[in-house]
Formats: structure tokens, sequence, C-alpha cells
């Protein structure tokens, strides 16, 4: 897989597949309790060669994660019953979410939000409204190769 780069991003250019070893379709969890959201994160992610499931919340991302291999979680920030904040710190105490690769997908794009999401022991961050490009290269950037 390579990583996509800025100069990727014209109109033109054909979208990377995000590929693991062996050219491998990786799996990816997203958490957000938008159903909107949820759909749209849903396309881009399938746009870009992944394997999508979903969860409603914090808590059910925990939960799957605990039954599932994932390569990578995307984390909304704000959700009931168990925020994304609250749910990465709580995977990183168990075996399966100790080095899984952790990215914010969330509406709050300021610095605090970001040192936020740091401190929770998340890898990463993606505002919203997403760009597929920016979404692509930061994926590559933690997903494994």
């Amino acid at each position: 897989m390579t990583a996509p780069t800025a100069h990727d991003a014209s109109p033109d250019a054909a979208l990377p597949q995000l590929l693991g070893p062996g050219g491998r379709v990786l799996r990816v969890l997203l958490a957000d309790d938008n159903a909107i959201n949820r759909e749209v994160g849903v396309a881009l992610l399938e746009e870009l060669g992944l394997q999508v499931d979903t969860a409603n919340d914090g808590r059910e991302a925990v939960d799957q994660c605990a039954r599932v291999a994932y390569d990578l979680v995307l984390m909304d920030m704000q959700m009931p019953r168990l925020d994304g904040l609250g749910a990465t710190r709580e995977l990183r105490t168990t075996a399966a979410g100790a080095r899984l690769p952790v990215v914010a997908m969330t509406a709050n794009a300021f610095d605090h939000n970001r040192d936020a999401c740091i401190a929770a022991g998340m890898n990463d961050f993606v505002s919203k409204p997403v760009d597929i490009w920016q979404l692509a290269v930061t994926l590559a950037r933690w997903l494994p190769r």
C-alpha cells in the first residue's frame, strides 16, 4: 500500500485503495451515534477499499473490539453511554485494544479537543466534515502495511 499524498488530491486522481499486507482487505470499526454520520463514514471508508463495521456508541465499540480483530477504530468523541474518550481509555486497558490504532473522527476540531483525544490514548484526529483525501492520508499512517 502506498500512502496517499497531498499531490494525489486532484479531482481527477483515483482514490487509493488502503490494503494490508499481501493485499489483505483491512477491517475497521466506525463508532458514531449519528446514523447519517455512520452512513457517510461507511461510504467513504468502503470507497478506500476497507471493510467496515459500525457501533452506535463507545460501549458498543469496546464490546465489538473484544470480539473482532480490527485493524483500526474511528471514534466519535461525543456519544451517549460511553463517549469516545472513555471508550479509548477502556480499550487501552485490554489486550486487544492496547496497541489498536484509534483515530478520532469528530466535529470538535479545536486544539484542546485534539489534546484531549491524544491524552485519552487516541493516535490521531480527523475533523468532520471529513475530506476523503485527508482521511486516506491519516488512515495510511496507522493501518498495517
